[in-house]
């Protein structure tokens, strides 16, 4: 997170070029998140609800930069089940992805704006097991810190300082941890790829 907090101001300093004019802004936005590939992140996941926040700045050429933070609780193909009479397993998946982004937004009409960005940064992918029994309650857990890189744009209605809009983005993820499931020894192995359809909320200070 160091690092994020580090390059967002650098790159909009190199952005703005030190001019004395620019917008910053705070978006949300939420939507579903579709795996798309490799086979082994597709077999692990289905379509999944996402939410995410981004706070950045741009200058009178629409350049500038943002950091973002994202959370997908992942609907998982297997989410557990019974076993037999006398208790039950569940598994449960969450993905988090911090990324600085170089953006750029841009009037293509008096109502009607452009955005795209780019970004790279941390993927965090967290899993847990719950079991069930006469006998009580056991969980375990595992986390595993990959590399995140995104791209995605959209367009955007403005309203005043504020402005709605709808973007398409690709989020990508790598993970190569192999474990055993023991004691929390979980595997994260798969190349995550997925396909973003994403509702917004942009409010701008100027």
């Amino acid at each position: 997170m160091r690092l994020l907090s580090v390059t967002l101001p650098a790159a909009v300093v190199l952005l703005t070029g030190g001019a004395a004019y620019a917008d910053s802004f705070l978006e949300v936005a939420g939507g579903l998140s579709i795996p798309a590939g490799d086979d082994n992140w597709t077999n692990l996941a289905d379509t999944s609800p996402k939410l995410g926040a981004r706070v950045g700045a741009v200058n009178d050429k629409g350049l500038g930069g943002m950091i973002q933070a994202d959370w997908t609780p992942v609907n998982l193909t297997n989410d557990g089940g019974a076993i037999g009479q006398v208790g039950s397993i569940d598994f449960a998946g969450h993905n988090f992805r911090f990324l600085a982004d170089l953006t750029f937004h841009h009037a293509l009409l008096p109502k009607l704006l452009l955005s795209a960005r780019i970004g790279a940064g941390i993927d965090v992918a967290h899993a847990s097991i719950t079991a069930s029994s006469p006998l009580g309650t056991s969980s375990t857990s595992d986390t595993n810190i990959g590399f995140a890189f995104e791209v995605g744009g959209g367009l955007w209605y403005p309203m005043g300082d504020l402005e709605l809009g709808g973007e398409i983005a690709v989020p990508m993820g790598w993970h190569s941890k192999h474990g055993n499931y023991s004691d929390g020894n979980y595997s994260f192995d798969y190349s995550m790829y997925n396909i973003d359809l994403l509702f917004g909320v942009r409010v701008l200070s100027r």
